[in-house]
């Protein structure tokens, strides 16, 4: 588990206001991530996001009220502080009814505001502790049980963390949104002997020049997200969305695990990283969205498959989810009914498993889940057989080898481990054999 959380989402429309508060709050050790408005900060708001929110009442676009309201639909968990003056005590009052954790009246006290922000920020250390040791219980047996699903795939994939868990490299995860990467990379962190220490997720899309250094880097009083992964295990999400200078300084981490704090000196960290893309990394590099020596500094890649292309696996999840959904509701089980089978065979899932687990919610609480009505699938429509989806799948399997080798079946051989003759009769299989001039 990581020290003691000691972010603070600072929202504040006042800027002379909100400069005062983030060098009262560095001043005392905490880190400030500060926003003029509420939407950018939700923009970045994270479930499991290790501290705690500090936000004015009264600003344009969304009031603190409002941005109460969608914080709590986000992140119902982190601790919500609202800045008052005197006259909206009344306001801030139905905000505590509301789910907010406290509120500090204009002008305030620092030492009252950092007695406030330091108790808030323990509750949410216990909560975090709690949630984990929750999580540790409700796994019982081994991590890679929460990658859920049959397939040929997800089976290939928990082979491949097992593997690689003890290993000191470095991960390159990819894979369409929703597919569960963030999920694998934690999967990979426990597993590991890094899984008493942190696992810190930054979401790279929400970086930019001006917050790296305090962000990722930190500074001499305050140690910045590299350093709390220290003997853990750091995941950089959508690295393709990092602009180019800030991947040259990630490129230093990677080499040597060296990162220079603003006003401090070098220092090395132990830690892994795992990235994560969504796209192919190779069409990402062509297109300059990701550094070539940082894409080849990753020691292996692993692909997370589209939940689309994992057969039967979306009924298994669809169930997994609503059975967690009804125990957290209180509410009956869904029945997964041949009717409703068919249906969520049919879908394409776009949004992949992180989809699936809204879907599975709307479906426990009575909503309209949005899979295709039965009147629309075709009544010739079912799900393939075993047969089928094996052969579906070693068709894909062959295509990407020979893809990846340039048409080099040798070489596509060797990287599926099986011999030239086998891969032959398999492409035979398949029709994938180019016609030649002698028949063949």
């Amino acid at each position: 588990m990581s020290s003691t959380p000691h972010e603070v989402m600072l929202v504040e429309d006042d800027a002379d206001l909100r400069q005062a508060t983030v060098e009262t709050l560095e001043l005392a050790g905490l880190r400030v991530r500060e926003f003029a408005a509420a939407s950018p900060a939700l923009d970045t708001l994270q479930p499991d996001f290790p501290g705690v929110i500090l936000s004015d009442l009264r600003m344009p676009g969304l009031s603190g009220l409002d941005f109460l309201d969608e914080a709590r639909k986000i992140a119902p968990e982190v601790p919500f502080i609202l800045i008052t003056a005197h006259g909206d005590v009344p306001a801030a009052i139905r905000a505590m009814r509301g789910g907010a954790h406290d509120f500090l009246e204009k002008p305030c006290p620092p030492q009252l505001m950092l007695d406030v922000l330091r108790r808030a920020l323990e509750m949410r250390k216990l909560h975090l502790e709690n949630t984990l040791l929750r999580e540790r219980l409700d796994r019982g047996v081994a991590p890679e049980d929460r990658l859920i699903g049959r397939s040929a795939a997800m089976q290939e994939l928990r082979r491949q963390l097992r593997k690689l868990a003890d290993l000191q490299v470095d991960l390159l995860l990819t894979g369409e949104t929703g597919t569960g990467k963030e999920l694998a990379a934690r999967v990979l962190h426990e597993l590991s002997a890094r899984a008493d220490a942190a696992f810190v997720a930054v979401n790279c899309g929400a970086l930019n020049a001006a917050q790296v250094d305090r962000e990722l880097f930190g500074t001499h009083d305050a140690p910045g997200l590299i350093a709390r992964a220290e003997g853990g295990t750091l995941y950089l999400d959508e690295l393709e969305s990092m602009p180019d200078e800030l991947q040259v300084r990630l490129l230093r981490v990677l080499d040597v695990r060296e990162i220079t704090p603003l006003g401090d000196a070098p220092r090395q960290v132990d830690i892994r990283i795992v990235g994560s893309v969504k796209r192919p990394p190779d069409a990402l590099v062509a297109e300059g969205l990701l550094r070539a020596d940082l894409f080849h500094r990753f020691h292996a890649a692993l692909h997370l498959p589209p939940l689309r292309e994992r057969g039967d696996d979306a009924i298994q999840l669809i169930a997994h989810f609503a059975a967690r959904a009804a125990a957290r509701h209180d509410l009956p089980k869904v029945h997964v009914d041949d009717a409703l089978r068919r249906r969520i065979s049919w879908h394409d899932w776009p949004g992949n498993v992180r989809e699936a687990r809204n879907l599975a919610e709307r479906l426990v609480i009575g909503m309209d889940p949005g899979l295709p009505p039965e009147g629309d699938i075709p009544a010739e429509a079912s799900r393939p057989s075993y047969d089928a989806a094996m052969d579906e799948f070693e068709a894909r399997l062959l295509r990407a080898a020979l893809v990846e080798t340039g048409g080099r079946k040798a070489e596509a051989a060797n990287l599926l481990g099986i011999p030239r003759k086998r891969l032959y009769l398999r492409l035979r299989h398949h029709n994938m054999l180019e016609k030649r001039n002698s028949g063949q």
